[in-house]
């Protein structure tokens, strides 16, 4: 049976597709505004007369940020609800001095990176770079990455498995994870990489210490805010526990396959929290 060590960064973002995901180009001008509405943090507005000029000539009221891009990482990447006419696209990619990339795309993933396992760890791994674009051992997979301008690739989670990989590419990612899923002796299998959401940095997000993580049975869970509830979401988003219980979870927790989860932590307070999760 192929082992899938893949993370999925997931949330209870309610946005449905469409969306658009958006881009900036200086992360301190359009950079969005958020209240704490509907249980969740949404945002109005931003910093930005023009950016709020668009976004009110076509109705957005709530978006999102977006985080956990692993090579836009102090880039402002928004995720915007809605059904929107390819216009709206066009007046934001127009406004250039703001706006770096425009498309449409679901909410709650990013529109430019995937994770992939390799079939083996010594076909495929990365050994530099040429013209931005990412270089690898395996001269096909050279060629998918040329075509596709792949320019982030890296280990995942090394200290898990040497094959699981992150990448980031300038294209089309329905595209290139097609092309990697096409190429089965080097690719064992290809994922769309999700989102995490930013609250508002003026609120800070409950602190919780994860020990032992990696764990083989349970694991710990220190915090200074009381815990309403505990859930632990796997690869494909699925919910497999929620509970009240700590030791619920602990009995649960301790029948997970090998992989990598999320853990969501609900606190009584209203806030919410979630940690990267590691079943050896």
């Amino acid at each position: 049976m192929k082992k899938l060590l893949l993370l999925i960064l997931v949330s209870n973002f309610g946005f449905s597709q469409p969306g658009v995901e958006v881009r900036l180009v200086n992360p301190n001008v359009g950079t969005p505004y958020c209240g704490y509405f509907f249980n969740d943090w949404m945002c109005n507005t931003t910093n930005d007369a023009g950016l709020n000029a668009i976004f009110n000539n076509y109705g957005v009221q709530y978006f999102k940020q977006k985080g956990g891009h692993p090579y836009y990482t102090n880039t402002v990447i928004m995720s915007i609800n809605g059904s929107y006419p390819q216009q709206f696209i066009s007046d934001l990619l127009a406004y250039s001095s703001v706006v770096a990339a425009a498309k449409f795309w679901n909410p709650s993933t990013f529109s430019d990176v995937l994770i992939l396992s390799l079939t083996n760890a010594s076909v495929g791994s990365p050994t530099g770079i040429n013209g931005n674009i990412i270089v690898t051992n395996d001269i096909n997979l050279n060629q998918i990455f040329q075509t596709y301008n792949v320019i982030q690739y890296s280990l995942y989670v090394p200290s898990v498995s040497q094959t699981t990989y992150i990448l980031t590419c300038d294209c089309d990612v329905n595209l290139l994870k097609t092309a990697l899923e096409n190429y089965s002796t080097v690719v064992n299998q290809v994922n769309i990489y999700s989102a995490i959401f930013l609250s508002n940095t003026e609120f800070e997000k409950p602190k919780a210490l994860i020990s032992p993580n990696p764990f083989s049975d349970n694991f710990n869970i220190e915090s200074e805010q009381t815990i309403t509830n505990y859930s632990i979401v796997d690869i494909t988003g699925k919910t497999i526990i929620s509970t009240s219980s700590k030791s619920v979870l602990d009995n649960q927790s301790s029948q997970l396959s090998a992989g990598i989860y999320i853990l969501n932590l609900d606190f009584d307070n209203g806030q919410k929290a979630n940690y990267k999760l590691v079943k050896k």
